[in-house]
């Protein structure tokens, strides 16, 4: 009974192929919408969580001033904010940045000065983020060599004029020649490659591997500047971490005078608060979508009213020969679910596809969850079912001698 109710249904899909198309068409948006953008939020909440893991759990950052929050933007971090409108501006010195690694359990510690500059080879420039740094950087912030080496304690000693620069530096500047032992100005200024980094790809979207890092000595008298907005710290492990921030606090405390003008922040903290985050606007953007399934049932619905319109003679005819009404009823529920299901699979398909195509867009591995997919049809069937439900009752509530009378 079932299967040939099915293949009833079957059929009055494809004799209407054009009205069943334009009826589905909600719930395949709807399912693809779901399907994409689960699957982008996951594809973007993995590639962060990737970069910020790298950096290791007991890495912590002390923000300063101005600067609090900004260190972030490059590693596809949260930001903390501090109000420092009342407060004059705070000054943390290289000195007192590198006594925060006497600090027990602290087990390594990258002061930093921050800039902007232009890079120079002949006639090719590139405009980049200069970071000026101590030799501790490198392992702290977990960055690999392509070439050469990174800043060693001697070129601070000896005040040599050396630069360290990022894959897409030194691709922009020398294409594919190794660029170690050649010459780059910055800002005009002579500077010998020692090194290249390598390359760490993108996170939402931006690149992670534009800046250029030099001597801190060399950055205060390039950009004019002997504060330090920013200093990144290692804890001995991520047990470590909670004492050290208390430590930390003390400290800069007894420094800076006022906790509105630094913040102290765990990568374990950032990583926590983004992934809650992100997964909050995933399930949002998943239930936006999730509208475009409301709306294809009422698609349903009203074809489901028009097509028990057309057929309200055969249905008297059905009822006068001896079928029932739960008969009648099954017929046009079927009947609303192979609308809802051919929907949900075509949803599924083209969701999947662009799941992937706009992953690789993107730039993210491709994250398409099968759950996901199954739920999402699952839901597809239960609004069929529920939009076809009215009208199905009402096909199965006429009177047989009522519809016999339509012509």
């Amino acid at each position: 009974m079932i299967s040939q109710s099915i293949g009833v249904a079957l059929r009055a899909v494809w004799e209407q192929k054009l009205r069943s198309i334009l009826t589905m068409l909600g719930i395949i948006i709807g399912v693809g919408a779901v399907i994409t953008l689960v699957t982008l939020g996951h594809g973007a909440s993995s590639s962060v969580t990737k970069n910020i893991e790298g950096l290791g759990s007991n890495l912590l950052v002390v923000d300063v001033g101005t600067g609090v929050g900004e260190s972030f933007g490059r590693l596809g971090g949260a930001t903390t904010v501090s109000d420092t409108s009342l407060a004059p501006p705070p000054n943390l010195t290289l000195n007192e940045a590198q006594k925060l690694g006497n600090i027990a359990r602290v087990v390594g510690v990258a002061p930093v000065v921050e800039g902007s500059g232009t890079l120079g080879v002949g006639t090719t420039t590139a405009s980049v983020g200069l970071v000026g740094t101590t030799p501790a950087y490198q392992n702290i912030m977990n960055y690999k060599l392509q070439e050469g080496r990174f800043l060693t304690p001697l070129d601070e000693t000896d005040g040599e004029n050396v630069i360290v620069l990022r894959s897409t530096e030194a691709q922009t500047l020398f294409g594919a020649i190794n660029p170690v032992g050649d010459t780059v100005t910055v800002n005009g200024v002579p500077f010998e490659v020692v090194g290249v980094l390598a390359n760490k790809g993108t996170s939402l979207g931006q690149s992670e591997d534009s800046f250029a890092a030099i001597p801190i000595d060399r950055a205060e008298s390039l950009l004019g500047s002997t504060s330090l907005s920013t200093v990144y710290l290692s804890a001995k492990s991520q047990s470590n971490v909670t004492a050290v921030i208390s430590r930390l606090d003390q400290k800069l405390l007894s420094w800076i005078g006022t906790s509105q003008n630094f913040s102290v922040t765990a990568q374990s903290q950032i990583l926590s608060t983004l992934t809650s985050v992100q997964n909050s606007l995933t399930l949002l953007l998943a239930g936006v979508a999730g509208i475009s399934l409301i709306v294809g049932g009422i698609g349903i619905m009203n074809i489901m009213l028009v097509s028990v319109s057309e057929r309200t003679r055969e249905i008297g005819i059905r009822k006068a020969v001896g079928a029932s009404r739960g008969a009648i009823l099954g017929q046009f529920l079927i009947e609303a679910l192979v609308l809802s299901g051919i929907g949900g699979l075509l949803g599924v398909g083209s969701g999947a596809a662009a799941s992937v195509l706009l992953s690789k867009s993107f730039g993210y591995q491709p994250s398409f969850h099968t759950g996901i997919a199954l739920l999402a049809f699952a839901f597809a069937l239960a609004v069929g079912l529920v939009f076809g439900l009215w009208p199905a009752n009402r096909a199965a509530g006429l009177r047989p001698v009522d519809a016999l009378r339509v012509e």
